[in-house]
């Protein structure tokens, strides 16, 4: 097409608006003459992919000119802002090559090796889709600012200037590294055991020391304090939104786990068990963690009781600390309306029933803690996470002297300062094992 007409727009500037003709399009629209499809039955020239440091990448001036000079890939970005290597939805699309799936445009990839689509299946499934997806915006955005193509051999001189340009741009260490195995998956190679890629992390990680806050980011006692009071007690008058936060928060640092294994805890017989002494949760077994070993998919997480027979107030308050105590009370309150087999669901609007997602149950916890703070007359401490839960539970177990498959609340709270109502527990539950 020789040009393509916009309606001009009738509205005119008033007042604090920007002027239409600073959001004005370009008057013409650049298409690329030549299109590379990934399903094209085109030869790799230079065999299969591997990691040559010495050998230069040459690419047809056809494929050169459609990364460099033929696609305009934003119209609307002023080029004097710079944007990091990795960023999101803005990144770059090389005209074709990439599908808005990750896992469809790694299938075009693998199809074009003469792999049969029951191959392609299963070894899509060897990363999540998240991961993938991740994966593929890095592919884009090297591909587009280095000129490569996929079918030739990973250039490491370009590779290092592409780390070094996120380098510059304040990426940190670890993010780097995620590039690294990203653009060795592009090219079917081990970049991470190259001598220069090596040589390049060391040298980024040695640059940019890593400096970690060693205080906490929140008083565990102070919070399991507030957790004993209102309005978070009594626990037959609270509201559904107060007891979901209790709960969340209790059965995070009860448990040490990460935020994505408890959304995927499920509410069915076989996976929640209650019992006298504790409470024996686990996880859907379609639910993949982040270590997907035998091991952690089938891992129980043991909640023990906490005072279950409280013998004068003091014990009685430290019972309403008891994980079971609050999980009994949430399912019996949510199981008339859940529309989800999950243990954790949502309360209102439209999600009501269903399970929630990850960043929910995140602002749960979060909600919690600055809840039990607010609810002292005390400022909440910023950068409260949810995943300093496990942090924080894992180093008052580590000051008691227990492993971290051991964390309890007893455990926790031995170390505030009440011990005896620990052992009048123990003694109560016959030893049972913490």
């Amino acid at each position: 097409m020789s040009s393509i007409l916009f309606p001009k727009s009738q509205r005119q500037s008033g007042g604090g608006g920007r002027s239409p003709d600073s959001l004005a399009l370009r008057n013409s629209l650049c298409l690329s003459p030549v299109e590379l499809d990934p399903d094209s039955p085109q030869k790799d020239s230079g065999g299969q992919s591997s990691c040559d440091s010495d050998s230069a990448i040459l690419a047809q001036e056809a494929v050169v000119s459609l990364v460099e000079e033929n696609v305009h890939f934003s119209t609307m970005d002023s080029p004097r802002t710079p944007r990091p290597p990795l960023t999101g939805s803005d990144l770059p699309s090389t005209s074709g090559q990439f599908t808005s799936d990750g896992v469809g445009f790694e299938g075009s990839l693998l199809r074009k090796k003469g792999f049969s689509e029951g191959l392609i299946n299963t070894l899509l499934k060897s990363r999540k889709n998240s991961t993938t997806n991740i994966y593929v915006r890095i592919w884009r955005k090297f591909l587009s600012v280095s000129g490569s193509v996929i079918s030739q051999k990973a250039s490491i001189p370009k590779i290092l200037e592409f780390l070094q340009k996120g380098l510059e741009m304040g990426l940190a260490t670890s993010t780097l590294r995620v590039q690294v195995s990203a653009l060795g998956a592009l090219y079917n190679c081990g970049l991470a055991k190259n001598y220069w890629i090596a040589r390049f992390i060391k040298a980024a990680a040695r640059s940019r020391p890593i400096v970690k806050n060693k205080l906490a980011p929140w008083d565990l006692n102070l919070v399991l304090s507030a957790l004993t009071e209102p309005p978070f007690e009594p626990l037959e008058s609270a509201s559904i939104k107060i007891l979901s936060l209790k709960t969340a928060l209790l059965i995070a640092l009860t448990s040490a786990r990460r935020v994505s294994d408890l959304q995927a805890l499920s509410r069915l017989t076989p996976y929640m068990q209650i019992r006298d002494d504790r409470v024996v949760l686990r996880t859907d077994p379609l639910y993949l963690p982040k270590v997907a070993s035998r091991f952690h998919r089938l891992q129980e997480i043991n909640l023990p009781t906490f005072c279950p027979n409280p013998k004068n107030p003091k014990e009685l308050k430290l019972h309403t600390l008891d994980v079971k105590r609050c999980l009994l009370k949430y399912i019996s309150l949510t199981d008339s309306w859940k529309k989800d087999n999950s243990l954790f669901i949502s309360y209102q609007g439209v999600k009501k029933g269903f399970r929630v997602s990850k960043n929910t149950l995140s602002r749960w916890i979060r909600e919690a803690i600055s809840l039990a703070y607010s609810a002292g007359g005390l400022e909440v401490p910023e950068g409260v996470k949810a995943h300093s839960t496990r942090a924080m539970a894992s180093s008052w177990a580590e000051r008691s002297e227990v492993s971290i498959e051991d964390i309890s609340v007893e455990k926790i709270v031995k170390n505030i300062g009440i011990s005896r109502c620990q052992h009048v527990c123990l003694a109560n539950n016959q030893g049972v094992p913490r």
